[in-house]
């Protein structure tokens, strides 16, 4: 698959998941039961892969996918689906996918030893004049559930990028990764459901049943799965994020038609800010990465990165 057309697929199904979500986390269903039918369905689909390549994966990527499975799979989702009880759908893509590429620069740098180039900076900081507004909306308003809510979702999207930065490095193909991470977040949120559901999911009506097996299970837990890493694996970490930048814009307008959320004058300011963040931001990359000529980082002695 093209690697253009794997960030498009990914792309459209992260704007349209925060609205299928938020419309069950809000009416009939519980967070627990959408993060079993998110993982629990994912993983059973990946499991026949699994199952037939399980000698083609080393040892070492085994063990590699269990912090991984935390920055993209249960703890991302987790924050996720329970972020989206309080805060608007639009506040979701914005605050995630939407933050990503400034996380990916900042982290990139302390963690990573990676130089962020200016360009990269400046679509960072357009990201966080993004939030900071919609942030001190949210303050303004005295609405602590939504600012919650907020922070959720910055705490997914700094897990996210911490996914990004490793998953070229992780030495697996992108149907590996995404078989290894459903298949571990799996094995902790399906007993942790069976432990707490409150009721039983057949309560539920088929039809509803139906659409978020669809979504959380088969698009988001299987398909955008993979189309990410096919995406990051050809594209790289930044040219994907750039070509994330018009998600938040496109939940926004997917809320406001399924859901009835009218964005404030305030949110639509804050969605573009951060949509202009991404564009500029995530393109051409780090400068201290391969593809470019300045020095490399070293490391100080307290651990953080400093030009070499």
């Amino acid at each position: 698959m093209n690697g253009y057309l794997a960030a498009a697929i990914a792309a459209l199904i992260w704007a349209a998941y925060p609205v299928a979500t938020r419309a069950g986390v809000t009416g009939t269903f519980a967070p627990q039961e959408l993060m079993m039918l998110r993982f629990g369905i994912g993983g059973l689909l990946f499991l026949p892969y699994l199952l037939l390549h399980f000698r083609a994966i080393r040892p070492k990527a085994w063990l590699q996918g269990v912090p991984l499975m935390v920055f993209q799979g249960a703890g991302v989702g987790a924050l996720v689906i329970c972020g989206l009880q309080l805060a608007p759908a639009n506040h979701q893509p914005a605050l995630g996918p939407g933050v990503v590429p400034a996380w990916v620069a900042l982290l990139g740098f302390l963690v990573f030893a990676r130089r962020p180039s200016a360009r990269i900076i400046v679509g960072a900081a357009l990201c966080a004049i993004g939030v900071v507004v919609l942030a001190l909306w949210s303050a303004s308003g005295h609405d602590a559930p939504v600012l919650l809510g907020d922070a959720m979702f910055l705490a997914a999207s700094a897990l996210g990028a911490l996914y990004v930065l490793q998953l070229r490095d992780w030495g697996v193909s992108a149907m590996q990764g995404a078989a290894i991470i459903s298949s571990y977040s799996a094995l902790i949120v399906v007993p942790w459901y069976l432990w707490s559901a409150p009721e039983p999911l057949w309560r539920v009506a088929p039809v509803e049943l139906l659409w978020q097996i669809l979504w959380q299970g088969v698009l988001i837990g299987c398909v955008a799965f993979v189309a990410v890493n096919h995406a990051i694996d050809k594209l790289g970490a930044e040219r994907f994020s750039a070509l994330t930048a018009l998600v938040p814009v496109l939940s926004a307008t997917l809320a406001l038609m399924f859901l009835g959320e009218v964005p404030s004058t305030v949110e639509i300011a804050a969605l573009l800010v951060i949509s202009a963040g991404v564009s500029i931001g995530a393109s051409p990359g780090y400068a201290g990465s391969p593809a470019a000529n300045s020095a490399p980082m070293k490391r100080s002695a307290c651990g953080l990165s400093r030009p070499g």
